[in-house]
Order: structure tokens, then sequence, then C-alpha cells
């Protein structure tokens, strides 16, 4: 009987701990990727559509920056980069694009707890092998000059 005691007792202090703990972190309300995909995700198509779709938190966003790998075996190229809302409107941006990133600005920024959808037009691969790539997404806030990591975009695309 004294082990059950100890056992329930030992149990209930555990469990009343990791509570305690978990109730404390905090939850973070940034900004998060909620999907990303090639369309269509076959590598030998002349011009893909990347469809990356952003949550923004509780701050305003004044920036996305999507990096290409730097481990990336093969050149990608970017053609056009079209951005809506949630409701399919499109939002007033100018984008840089190159090789090695692609940078649009939002203006006004795009308001806390929006969802945006980011479309990246013909864009093409020097390598024919199907492969999974892995942008990583920074954002600036608006007044703010320090870049947020956002998470990252898992783009497959097949043979």
């Amino acid at each position: 009987m004294q082990r059950f005691t100890l056992t329930a007792a030992l149990t209930v202090l555990l469990t009343a701990t990791i509570s305690s703990a978990l109730a404390q972190m905090p939850i973070s309300k940034e900004k998060t990727v909620i999907h990303s995909a090639a369309y269509p995700n076959r590598v030998k198509v002349t011009s893909a559509t990347y469809h990356i779709g952003i949550q923004i938190g509780s701050i305003p966003l004044s920036e996305i920056r999507i990096e290409v790998p730097e481990n990336a075996p093969a050149q990608i190229r970017f053609g056009q980069a079209i951005v809506t809302d949630g409701t399919g409107k499109a939002l007033n941006t100018s984008a840089s694009l190159s090789e090695k990133q692609v940078t649009i600005a939002f203006t006004p920024p795009v308001s806390a707890g929006e969802t945006i959808e980011i479309e990246l037009n013909n864009v093409r691969t020097s390598d024919l092998t199907g492969r999974t790539w892995l942008f990583p997404i920074y954002g600036k806030t608006a007044g703010s000059a320090q870049e947020i990591p956002l998470g990252t975009a898992r783009i497959q695309t097949y043979k």
C-alpha cells in the first residue's frame, strides 16, 4: 500500500511540475509558413510556379526574403512574384528576384493576423533531377531593420 501511495504522489508531483512549466512557456505568435508546393512538380517543365502561404503573426510585416539554399546543386531562376491576401486580392509589392534570393517589400505593411499567398512564377532550374528544395524565409517588421526567421518552404520536384 505504501508503494502505491508513493507512486501516486510522485505521479501527481511530476504532472504538476510539467504542467506548470508548460504553462509558463511563451506561445509563439510569430509568422509561420503554412504551406508550400510546386505546380506542376515535374522537373522537366520549362516554367513551374512555386506557391508559398504565410500566416502573419502579431506584428505587421514590411518585407519578406526567400533565400535559395546555399548548398543548392543547381541554379534556380525566378520569373515573377505575385502576392495576394487571404481573399485573393493582389497586394501592393515591389519584388527583387535573383539566383540567390527573392525579396518582396510591402507598401503598406501587411497587417498582423493576415494570411498571404506568394506565387513565384516561371521558376526554372538547371538540374533535371527530382529534389526537395528547402528555402529559408525571413521577414522584417514595420519600422525595424532586423530580420526574423519565419520558417522554411519545402518545395518538391519530381522526374
